[in-house]
């Protein structure tokens, strides 16, 4: 999942080979990076959608983008796109 996470920052930043080069497991996703609001909101759509989770935004928090281990710690929580919907439809 972490190359997952690195290939859809690196296209929201247009790939610049030395982001790729200077990404690890540590690196900040809002000082490191640089994501404007923008591409932060890019991102986070990207994420979902690539990797099949729903983002909890009641439980998500800024500590969550400290780091992208940080980030995908808080993705392993979230939930799987068809299970949220299936618990959309519950009666």
């Amino acid at each position: 999942m972490y190359d997952k996470i690195v290939d859809i920052l690196c296209s929201i930043k247009e790939d610049h080979p030395e982001l790729r080069q200077s990404l690890s497991p540590e690196t900040d996703l809002n000082n490191d990076i640089g994501l404007d609001s923008l591409q932060m909101i890019q991102f986070m759509l990207k994420v979902e959608e690539q990797l099949n989770v729903v983002i909890d935004y009641d439980h998500f928090d800024y500590e969550h983008l400290q780091s992208i281990e940080a980030f995908l710690t808080f993705l392993n929580s979230c939930q799987p796109q068809e299970q949220a919907m299936y618990e959309d439809v519950k009666p």
